[in-house]
């Protein structure tokens, strides 16, 4: 490793796909150390905090500091940083710009966490979030969300800060078109996560499983979610969580993707299902719309009626044209370098 190449300190709450893909590309051109602060057990936050106070202090001259997620991992990074004369980077992601009071989702419905966050980006030097509906969006699509979500709308001092809307790249090698031909009409999936207990509310599979009652003959694919109590319609497949590549399969023989989410950041498995020819089926939710542009739908408040009615008129359209211009909105716009470049001149722009 040169050691001509500008360095970053690189902090993050875990180690999620996504922020590996950063790291990864990062390397390219910077000396990339990262840093996890594990969240997971709060009665060890303190020592997280004594541990990377230390880390900070002794293992990191010379670097500036990029922090994935506002909150707790984000804290000592931007105060310190400040302090030491650093450039600090904060990137929003999603929980960090959100607050859900009726089902606790977002860093803002908890006192000492939402501190964390508004004091981690006040404080910052550029904020870099994934999606401009995470800095501020007049919200519709659910009750318990309105009348706004964003980190403007919840920390308003953040005002003050810059930003840049930075979108997460999807690798289209990766995930491809497929056989085309081999997938069946009236086809669904979506993808969830055993890890969220409140997957099945948040992600809007309420809906989906409403929907496929009333659709006998549509069939539906689940991947990644076990039931809770919940009745599934015998026209839903459910899929333990898999390898990626398995998942690709899946997304390889299914028509339209569902992301009907009460909230999101900019749902990477939503772009990696458009990169695979998937025609996008989404709620109008932060990143969301975002992402699908004019290639599927976009649905404005959470209503099965309205999503029906919306449904039945796109599997009329011409699928195989509406899949290729899916796709193509991710490699002209979403890809990994396009990502890469934006957060490059940003850093930059302050001789990182």
């Amino acid at each position: 490793m040169s050691d001509s190449k500008k360095r970053i300190c690189y902090f993050y709450p875990h180690a999620s796909t996504f922020i590996l893909r950063d790291l990864d590309l990062l390397a390219a051109d910077y000396q990339v150390t990262p840093y996890e602060f594990a969240v997971g057990v709060k009665l060890k936050l303190p020592l997280e905090f004594i541990k990377q106070f230390f880390f900070i202090l002794f293992k990191t001259s010379n670097s500036f500091y990029v922090c994935h997620f506002a909150g707790y991992a984000s804290l000592l990074p931007v105060l310190l940083g400040r302090l030491l004369g650093k450039k600090v980077f904060v990137i929003v992601a999603g929980n960090d710009g959100s607050r859900f009071m009726d089902f606790r989702y977002g860093n803002f419905t908890k006192g000492l966490l939402g501190w964390a966050t508004q004091t981690s980006l006040r404080f910052a030097t550029h904020i870099l979030p994934v999606a401009q509906g995470l800095v501020y969006q007049d919200y519709r699509y659910y009750p318990g969300g309105a009348p706004a979500q964003g980190f403007h709308y919840f920390a308003p001092k953040t005002k003050q800060v810059p930003y840049t809307v930075i979108p997460y790249g999807f690798n289209t090698e990766q995930f491809c078109l497929g056989e085309q031909m081999q997938r069946p009409e009236n086809s669904f999936i979506t993808i969830g996560n055993l890890k969220d207990p409140y997957c099945y509310f948040r992600k809007g599979f309420d809906l989906i499983l409403e929907l496929a009652k009333r659709n006998p003959t549509w069939y539906f694919t689940i991947i990644g979610w076990e039931p809770n109590g919940q009745v599934v319609p015998a026209n839903v497949e459910l899929v333990p969580f898999s390898p990626i590549a398995v998942v690709i399969k899946y997304l390889q023989k299914h028509r339209f993707y569902f992301q009907l989410s009460v909230m999101e950041g900019f749902p990477n498995a939503l772009g990696e299902a458009m990169a695979c020819g998937c025609v996008p089926i989404g709620s109008n939710v932060s990143g969301i719309p975002e992402l699908i542009g004019d290639t599927g739908l976009i649905l404005g408040e959470k209503n099965v009626v309205y999503l029906e009615r919306s449904i039945e008129h796109l599997i009329q359209q011409d699928f195989q044209a509406a899949s290729l211009k899916a796709r193509r909105r991710i490699e002209n716009n979403f890809l990994p370098q396009h990502r890469f470049e934006k957060m490059q001149i940003v850093f930059e722009k302050y001789s990182c």
